[in-house]
Formats: C-alpha cells, sequence, structure tokens
C-alpha cells in the first residue's frame, strides 16, 4: 500500500499539473510561444492537453495494478473482506496455515501440535475461518470439534499458493 501511494502522489500532482496548464494553454493560446530552440517550459505548454491525458492514464493504471490482487480474490468469488483477511490482516499467515492443514478432519490439540500454534489462537483463528465459511465442523462431542476445509477454503489455499509460486517465480529472475 505504502509502496502505490508513494508512486502515487507524484503522478497525482504532475496530472493536475499538467490538467491546469492544458486548461490555461486552451484559454489563452495565442501561437507557440517562443520562436527558436524551444524552452522545457513551452513544451509543456504545447503539449500540456497531452501530457494531461496521458499522466491521468498512468494515474489509473498505477490504481488499477495496486488492486489487482484483489481483483485475482474478486475473480475466484471472495470478497474483500477475505482478501484482507487473508493477505493484508495479522494472522493471514496462521491461518492459511491451518487451512492447509485441514484438508483431513482435525481437532483444535491435532492442529497445535502439527503447526505449533497455540490453541488458544487454534481456537481463535479456526472460529475467524468458520464464520467466513472456510472451515466447517463436521462432528463433535462435548467440547472437541472435528474441524475440515470446505471447498471455497480449497479454492483460497489454492489461489494464495499459485500467487505465492507466481511471485518467487518472478523473485528468481
Amino acid at each position: 500500500m505504502r509502496r502505490s501511494l508513494a508512486a502515487l502522489i507524484p503522478l497525482v500532482v504532475f496530472a493536475s499539473s499538467e490538467t491546469v496548464l492544458a486548461v490555461l494553454s486552451a484559454t489563452s493560446y495565442s501561437g507557440p510561444i517562443q520562436k527558436g530552440a524551444p524552452s522545457l517550459l513551452s513544451f509543456f505548454w504545447t503539449y500540456a492537453p497531452h501530457l494531461s491525458i496521458l499522466s491521468w492514464t498512468v494515474v489509473g493504471a498505477t490504481i488499477w495494478l495496486g488492486r489487482s490482487g484483489r481483483g485475482i480474490f474478486a475473480r475466484q468469488g471472495f470478497d474483500n473482506d477475505v482478501y484482507k483477511l487473508m493477505i493484508k490482516m495479522r494472522g493471514s499467515g496462521r491461518r492459511l496455515q491451518l487451512l492447509q492443514n485441514l484438508e483431513e478432519p482435525k481437532h483444535r490439540f491435532e492442529l497445535t501440535k502439527v503447526t505449533g500454534i497455540d490453541w488458544k489462537e487454534v481456537d481463535r483463528q479456526l472460529r475467524v475461518l468458520e464464520n467466513y465459511g472456510l472451515v466447517r465442523v463436521i462432528a463433535q462431542s462435548g467440547t472437541v470439534k472435528m474441524y475440515q476445509i470446505t471447498e471455497q477454503g480449497r479454492v483460497l489455499v489454492k489461489l494464495i499458493d499459485d500467487l505465492t509460486n507466481k511471485e518467487k517465480a518472478r523473485q528468481t529472475y
């Protein structure tokens, strides 16, 4: 988020200034500013409308690329809350680790042993994942519940694994 915002601010400033120059040049244009060798100012004055359109296009592309991760999630049927839950929020790595270990039904203690996460944290994260429909209780005896990943949870794990593998492959090149 910070990187895209850091790139976006100068682009918006440039696009805004070019738009102002384009409006000023359209209202007060009386031919070339200077004959002979063009100065940098006359270049920006003359080409302000074109640079304005181009720079706003770049701003739009930067915003779109900054949200492309969310777009991938949306195309798979996940809303913005699931994107935030599994990518942006604290504990997302633990939630992913739990989902990856729930192919076979397990209870909280088994998940604690397999993942190394404290049982209270496992319990808390399982409730969150259950609220989002990513895991379900398939059996219960007293206070012991057996959890299993849902089909939606499988799709999400595969999506995150694919994105992680693409990012690793991109970093190696």
